[in-house]
Protein backbone atom coordinates (compact mmCIF):
# COMPACT_ATOMS: atom_id res chain seq x y z
CA UNK A 1 0.00 0.00 0.00
CA UNK A 2 1.58 3.38 -0.80
CA UNK A 3 0.48 6.17 1.77
CA UNK A 4 1.26 9.80 1.04
CA UNK A 5 1.67 11.67 4.12
CA UNK A 6 1.13 15.87 3.92
CA UNK A 7 3.04 17.28 6.61
CA UNK A 8 6.00 16.60 8.73
CA UNK A 9 5.14 18.08 11.63
CA UNK A 10 5.01 15.62 14.73
CA UNK A 11 2.18 13.72 13.81
CA UNK A 12 3.37 13.46 10.39
CA UNK A 13 6.36 12.27 11.35
CA UNK A 14 5.33 9.63 13.97
CA UNK A 15 3.27 8.18 11.57
CA UNK A 16 5.49 8.25 8.51
CA UNK A 17 8.19 6.48 10.65
CA UNK A 18 6.01 3.72 12.06
CA UNK A 19 4.32 3.01 8.54
CA UNK A 20 7.52 3.40 6.25
CA UNK A 21 8.83 -0.06 7.95
CA UNK A 22 5.88 -2.50 6.92
CA UNK A 23 3.83 -0.32 3.90
CA UNK A 24 5.26 -0.98 0.58
CA UNK A 25 5.72 2.83 -0.03
CA UNK A 26 5.89 5.85 2.45
CA UNK A 27 6.15 9.48 0.56
CA UNK A 28 5.95 12.14 3.14
CA UNK A 29 5.36 15.80 1.62
CA UNK A 30 7.75 18.04 3.52
CA UNK A 31 7.21 21.98 3.58
CA UNK A 32 10.91 23.06 2.92
CA UNK A 33 13.38 22.02 0.49
CA UNK A 34 16.70 22.00 4.18
CA UNK A 35 13.74 19.51 5.86
CA UNK A 36 13.24 17.33 2.73
CA UNK A 37 17.17 16.93 2.12
CA UNK A 38 17.85 15.94 5.70
CA UNK A 39 15.21 13.36 5.53
CA UNK A 40 16.49 11.33 2.52
CA UNK A 41 19.90 11.70 3.91
CA UNK A 42 19.06 10.63 7.64
CA UNK A 43 15.49 9.38 7.67
CA UNK A 44 12.96 9.71 10.69
CA UNK A 45 14.79 9.41 14.54
CA UNK A 46 11.51 8.40 16.35
CA UNK A 47 11.84 7.60 20.48
CA UNK A 48 9.68 6.43 22.92
CA UNK A 49 11.20 7.29 25.93
CA UNK A 50 14.97 6.40 25.97
CA UNK A 51 14.19 3.64 23.40
CA UNK A 52 14.87 5.03 19.60
CA UNK A 53 14.70 3.73 16.32
CA UNK A 54 15.50 5.06 12.71
CA UNK A 55 13.13 4.48 9.73
CA UNK A 56 13.83 5.41 6.22
CA UNK A 57 11.14 6.71 4.00
CA UNK A 58 11.39 5.78 0.43
CA UNK A 59 11.03 9.23 -1.26
CA UNK A 60 10.82 12.93 0.37
CA UNK A 61 8.59 15.53 -1.61
CA UNK A 62 9.94 18.88 -1.39
CA UNK A 63 7.70 21.76 -2.14
CA UNK A 64 9.06 25.31 -2.73
CA UNK A 65 5.85 26.53 -2.59
CA UNK A 66 2.69 24.39 -3.51
CA UNK A 67 1.94 26.80 -6.56
CA UNK A 68 5.33 26.85 -7.90
CA UNK A 69 5.18 22.76 -7.59
CA UNK A 70 1.62 23.15 -9.94
CA UNK A 71 3.33 25.24 -12.09
CA UNK A 72 6.35 23.15 -12.50
CA UNK A 73 3.76 20.62 -13.82
CA UNK A 74 3.82 18.28 -11.12
CA UNK A 75 2.81 15.04 -11.90
CA UNK A 76 1.23 11.72 -10.26
CA UNK A 77 3.64 8.77 -8.75
CA UNK A 78 4.16 6.76 -11.43
CA UNK A 79 2.94 3.75 -8.26
CA UNK A 80 -0.44 5.19 -7.54
CA UNK A 81 -1.42 6.56 -4.26
CA UNK A 82 -3.93 4.25 -2.30
CA UNK A 83 -4.12 6.65 1.21
CA UNK A 84 -3.10 10.62 1.16
CA UNK A 85 -2.91 11.54 5.07
CA UNK A 86 -3.22 15.26 5.17
CA UNK A 87 -1.51 16.13 8.82
CA UNK A 88 -1.26 19.85 8.17
CA UNK A 89 -3.13 22.66 9.90
CA UNK A 90 -5.78 23.70 9.01
CA UNK A 91 -4.48 27.34 7.72
CA UNK A 92 -2.45 25.36 5.12
CA UNK A 93 -5.13 24.15 3.02
CA UNK A 94 -5.05 26.54 0.24
CA UNK A 95 -6.37 25.93 -3.05
CA UNK A 96 -2.70 25.37 -4.33
CA UNK A 97 -2.70 22.66 -1.95
CA UNK A 98 -5.86 21.63 -2.94
CA UNK A 99 -5.15 21.47 -6.59
CA UNK A 100 -1.90 19.25 -5.30
CA UNK A 101 -3.22 16.49 -4.27
CA UNK A 102 -6.04 16.60 -6.95
CA UNK A 103 -3.14 15.75 -9.16
CA UNK A 104 -1.73 12.69 -7.34
CA UNK A 105 -5.00 11.23 -6.63
CA UNK A 106 -7.11 8.52 -8.95
CA UNK A 107 -10.63 6.60 -8.51
CA UNK A 108 -8.58 4.30 -6.23
CA UNK A 109 -7.10 7.57 -3.56
CA UNK A 110 -8.51 8.39 -0.35
CA UNK A 111 -7.82 11.41 1.64
CA UNK A 112 -7.76 11.35 5.07
CA UNK A 113 -8.36 14.58 6.63
CA UNK A 114 -6.39 14.88 10.26
CA UNK A 115 -7.59 18.77 11.14
CA UNK A 116 -8.59 20.30 14.44
CA UNK A 117 -11.61 21.98 14.45
CA UNK A 118 -14.37 22.17 11.95
CA UNK A 119 -14.83 24.39 8.46
CA UNK A 120 -12.21 22.24 6.24
CA UNK A 121 -14.42 19.72 5.96
CA UNK A 122 -17.39 21.22 4.00
CA UNK A 123 -14.23 22.95 1.90
CA UNK A 124 -12.28 19.61 1.16
CA UNK A 125 -15.74 17.65 0.02
CA UNK A 126 -16.69 20.30 -2.31
CA UNK A 127 -13.44 20.28 -3.92
CA UNK A 128 -12.06 16.71 -3.42
CA UNK A 129 -15.98 14.98 -3.19
CA UNK A 130 -17.25 13.66 -0.51
CA UNK A 131 -17.11 10.16 -1.70
CA UNK A 132 -13.36 10.63 -1.14
CA UNK A 133 -12.83 12.00 2.18
CA UNK A 134 -12.18 10.22 5.57
CA UNK A 135 -11.96 12.39 8.54
CA UNK A 136 -9.70 11.41 11.23
CA UNK A 137 -9.55 11.77 15.17
CA UNK A 138 -6.48 10.84 16.86
CA UNK A 139 -5.12 11.09 20.33
CA UNK A 140 -1.48 9.89 19.74
CA UNK A 141 1.02 12.29 21.34
CA UNK A 142 3.84 13.12 19.45
CA UNK A 143 6.29 16.29 19.75
CA UNK A 144 8.80 17.10 16.87
CA UNK A 145 12.50 17.15 18.71
CA UNK A 146 13.91 18.84 14.80
CA UNK A 147 13.37 18.65 11.26
CA UNK A 148 14.07 14.48 11.37
CA UNK A 149 13.51 13.58 14.91
CA UNK A 150 10.06 12.85 16.86
CA UNK A 151 9.39 11.43 20.30
CA UNK A 152 6.21 9.59 21.13
CA UNK A 153 5.30 11.21 23.48
CA UNK A 154 1.57 9.67 24.52
CA UNK A 155 -0.23 6.17 23.15
CA UNK A 156 -4.22 7.05 22.20
CA UNK A 157 -6.43 5.84 20.01
CA UNK A 158 -7.24 6.41 16.08
CA UNK A 159 -10.54 6.83 14.98
CA UNK A 160 -11.45 6.71 10.99
CA UNK A 161 -14.61 7.37 8.90
CA UNK A 162 -16.70 9.31 6.97
CA UNK A 163 -18.77 12.64 7.84
CA UNK A 164 -21.62 11.51 5.26
CA UNK A 165 -23.89 13.91 3.65
CA UNK A 166 -27.82 13.31 3.03
CA UNK A 167 -26.85 11.99 -0.37
CA UNK A 168 -23.96 9.80 0.08
CA UNK A 169 -24.36 6.27 1.36
CA UNK A 170 -21.45 5.10 4.10
CA UNK A 171 -19.13 2.52 2.80
CA UNK A 172 -16.79 2.53 5.82
CA UNK A 173 -16.25 -1.53 5.29
CA UNK A 174 -14.10 -0.73 1.90
CA UNK A 175 -11.69 1.15 4.76
CA UNK A 176 -10.51 -1.91 7.00
CA UNK A 177 -7.18 -2.60 5.38
CA UNK A 178 -5.94 1.01 6.55
CA UNK A 179 -7.32 -0.22 10.10
CA UNK A 180 -5.38 -3.32 9.42
CA UNK A 181 -2.14 -1.46 8.76
CA UNK A 182 -2.20 1.00 11.25
CA UNK A 183 -2.60 -1.91 13.85
CA UNK A 184 0.73 -3.58 11.98
CA UNK A 185 2.74 -0.44 12.92
CA UNK A 186 1.49 -0.25 16.27
CA UNK A 187 -1.04 1.76 16.65
CA UNK A 188 -4.87 1.42 17.77
CA UNK A 189 -7.40 2.67 15.47
CA UNK A 190 -11.00 2.19 14.81
CA UNK A 191 -13.42 2.76 12.00
CA UNK A 192 -16.52 4.79 13.28
CA UNK A 193 -19.37 5.54 12.35
CA UNK A 194 -19.75 8.82 14.61
CA UNK A 195 -17.38 10.39 13.22
CA UNK A 196 -19.17 14.06 13.86
CA UNK A 197 -20.11 13.71 17.30
CA UNK A 198 -16.47 12.40 17.43
CA UNK A 199 -14.77 15.97 15.90
CA UNK A 200 -17.23 17.83 17.82
CA UNK A 201 -15.95 16.21 20.85
CA UNK A 202 -12.43 17.07 20.25
CA UNK A 203 -13.38 20.62 19.11
CA UNK A 204 -15.02 21.32 22.10
CA UNK A 205 -11.76 19.97 24.28
CA UNK A 206 -9.31 22.09 22.26
CA UNK A 207 -11.75 25.06 22.47
CA UNK A 208 -12.22 24.30 25.96
CA UNK A 209 -7.55 24.24 26.65
CA UNK A 210 -5.96 26.15 23.45
CA UNK A 211 -6.79 29.61 23.85
CA UNK A 212 -6.31 29.61 27.88
CA UNK A 213 -3.12 28.17 27.86
CA UNK A 214 -2.14 30.13 24.92
CA UNK A 215 -3.50 33.63 26.94
CA UNK A 216 -1.97 32.71 30.38
CA UNK A 217 1.30 30.39 28.81
CA UNK A 218 0.65 27.51 30.79
CA UNK A 219 1.03 24.20 30.33
CA UNK A 220 -2.05 21.98 30.25
CA UNK A 221 -2.16 21.00 33.51
CA UNK A 222 -2.18 24.63 35.47
CA UNK A 223 -5.57 25.27 34.21
CA UNK A 224 -6.82 22.39 36.62
CA UNK A 225 -5.00 24.34 40.08
CA UNK A 226 -7.32 27.34 40.00
CA UNK A 227 -11.01 28.25 40.53
CA UNK A 228 -10.65 31.24 37.85
CA UNK A 229 -9.24 29.31 35.18
CA UNK A 230 -11.76 25.84 35.68
CA UNK A 231 -14.97 28.78 35.95
CA UNK A 232 -13.24 30.32 32.55
CA UNK A 233 -13.08 26.42 31.04
CA UNK A 234 -16.58 25.73 32.08
CA UNK A 235 -18.24 28.86 30.56
CA UNK A 236 -16.30 28.07 26.93
CA UNK A 237 -17.49 24.47 27.36
CA UNK A 238 -21.14 25.71 28.16
CA UNK A 239 -21.29 27.86 25.34
CA UNK A 240 -19.83 25.21 23.11
CA UNK A 241 -22.70 22.97 24.63
CA UNK A 242 -25.41 25.52 23.74
CA UNK A 243 -24.28 25.76 19.93
CA UNK A 244 -23.92 21.72 19.76
CA UNK A 245 -27.41 21.31 21.01
CA UNK A 246 -29.12 23.82 18.58
CA UNK A 247 -27.07 22.20 15.78
CA UNK A 248 -28.96 18.77 16.82
CA UNK A 249 -25.27 17.05 17.59
CA UNK A 250 -25.48 14.85 20.21
CA UNK A 251 -22.32 14.97 22.68
CA UNK A 252 -21.00 12.36 24.74
CA UNK A 253 -22.56 13.34 28.46
CA UNK A 254 -19.08 12.80 30.37
CA UNK A 255 -17.28 15.41 27.97
CA UNK A 256 -16.45 17.60 30.69
CA UNK A 257 -14.99 15.15 32.83
CA UNK A 258 -13.19 13.98 29.70
CA UNK A 259 -12.08 17.59 29.45
CA UNK A 260 -10.62 17.39 33.00
CA UNK A 261 -8.32 14.25 32.03
CA UNK A 262 -6.97 15.40 28.95
CA UNK A 263 -5.68 18.53 30.96
CA UNK A 264 -4.56 16.19 33.92
CA UNK A 265 -2.88 13.24 31.64
CA UNK A 266 -0.96 16.35 29.64
CA UNK A 267 -0.34 18.53 32.34
CA UNK A 268 3.28 18.78 31.45
CA UNK A 269 2.05 19.66 27.50
CA UNK A 270 2.29 22.98 25.87
CA UNK A 271 -0.89 22.83 23.77
CA UNK A 272 -0.56 23.39 19.99
CA UNK A 273 -1.78 27.38 20.32
CA UNK A 274 0.95 28.21 22.90
CA UNK A 275 3.83 26.35 21.15
CA UNK A 276 2.34 28.46 18.33
CA UNK A 277 1.64 31.64 20.56
CA UNK A 278 5.78 31.01 21.37
CA UNK A 279 6.94 30.76 17.76
CA UNK A 280 5.24 33.26 16.85
CA UNK A 281 2.80 31.49 14.18
CA UNK A 282 -0.79 32.30 13.14
CA UNK A 283 -2.89 29.76 15.55
CA UNK A 284 -5.77 27.63 14.38
CA UNK A 285 -8.34 29.97 16.75
CA UNK A 286 -10.06 30.70 13.57
CA UNK A 287 -11.31 27.19 12.99
CA UNK A 288 -11.38 26.63 16.93
CA UNK A 289 -13.63 29.44 18.97
CA UNK A 290 -13.88 31.67 16.18
CA UNK A 291 -15.51 28.96 14.31
CA UNK A 292 -18.45 28.80 16.98
CA UNK A 293 -18.65 32.20 17.49
CA UNK A 294 -19.24 32.28 13.49
CA UNK A 295 -21.69 29.80 13.75
CA UNK A 296 -22.78 31.09 17.06
CA UNK A 297 -23.93 34.39 15.27
CA UNK A 298 -25.65 32.06 12.00
CA UNK A 299 -27.99 31.01 14.52
CA UNK A 300 -28.37 34.07 16.89
CA UNK A 301 -26.80 32.94 19.80
CA UNK A 302 -24.39 34.80 21.84
CA UNK A 303 -21.05 32.75 23.22
CA UNK A 304 -19.67 35.69 24.89
CA UNK A 305 -16.58 33.91 26.64
CA UNK A 306 -15.88 32.41 23.73
CA UNK A 307 -15.63 35.51 21.46
CA UNK A 308 -13.52 36.80 24.50
CA UNK A 309 -10.65 34.36 24.04
CA UNK A 310 -10.81 34.46 20.33
CA UNK A 311 -10.20 38.55 19.96
CA UNK A 312 -7.38 37.89 22.88
CA UNK A 313 -6.33 34.91 20.63
CA UNK A 314 -6.22 37.51 17.21
CA UNK A 315 -4.58 40.40 18.93
CA UNK A 316 -1.65 38.46 20.30
CA UNK A 317 -1.34 36.84 16.74
CA UNK A 318 -0.70 40.74 15.74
Amino acid sequence: MHIMIIGAGSLGLLFAAKLAPISSQVTLVTRTEGQARELAEHGIQSSIGTESQAAKVEKSVVFRSFSEEISDGVVPFARQVDYIFLMVKQTAISPELINYMNSQMTRHTYLICFQNGVGHEQKLGQAIGWDKLLFAVTTEGAKRIGPTSVSHTGHGITYLGEIVPNNFAASNNQHISIVHLLELAGFQAKLSKNMEVRIWSKLIINVVINPLTAILRVPNGELLRSTWTLSLMQDLYHEALLLAAAKGVELPVDLWVTIQAVCETTKMNHSSMLQDIEASRRTEVDYLNGSLVRMGNEMGLELPTNNLVYRMIKAIEN
